[in-house]
């Protein structure tokens, strides 16, 4: 699929000309010269562990409404990726581990009311304190603790997170 289609523009967003070309990571105007760059969203996971269990967002919504999550999400402006994920953590679990360490990225794509957005996932690993129980929010139907030797890759909602649970499985176990 072309990147004038994945992204449905039509027309310059500067000039409003039909006279758009794709040019690699940018549609760009023949009429005016405009070109809006079309670049990958940032977002984040945790894999926040504790006692061999792993914390799984159940998703409430699309995509992957009913599958198995880490929780996380999109960077806002104005974050770093470390603030994005705590905001996020807070959001969907109402709590943020005050330690997080980076683990891996990866490319993911996110189909959102019939527009295929392309993400780098930025996954962060956090020990959960015990005796502090995480709640559902945002935008998870419930919380589930899954031990890792227990995952079961086809309930996952999104390849990358498949890929950062095997790397850590791998780097921690």
């Amino acid at each position: 699929m072309s990147l004038l289609q994945e992204t449905q523009i039509t027309h310059c967003p500067r000039c409003g000309s039909a006279s758009i070309i794709e040019f690699h990571n940018a549609v760009a105007c023949r009429a005016c010269g405009y070109k809006l760059f079309i670049n990958c969203a940032a977002a984040t996971g945790c894999l926040a562990v504790r006692d061999g269990s792993l914390l799984m967002v159940v998703r409430k919504k699309d995509p992957g409404k009913g599958l198995l999550d880490l929780p996380g999400g999109f960077v806002d402006f104005g974050e770093s990726l470390e603030t994005g994920m705590r905001r996020e953590l807070n959001e969907e679990i109402g709590l943020a581990p005050e330690r997080l360490t980076y683990l891996t990225s990866g490319p993911n794509t996110y189909l959102y009311k019939d527009v295929l957005y392309h993400t780098v996932d930025c996954f962060f690993t956090a020990v959960m304190p015990v005796g502090i129980e995480p709640c559902a929010g945002d935008d998870a139907e419930s919380l589930t603790w899954v031990h890792l030797d227990d995952i079961d890759e086809e309930k996952i909602a999104f390849d990358s997170v498949k890929a950062a649970i095997r790397l850590y499985k791998e780097k921690y176990r």
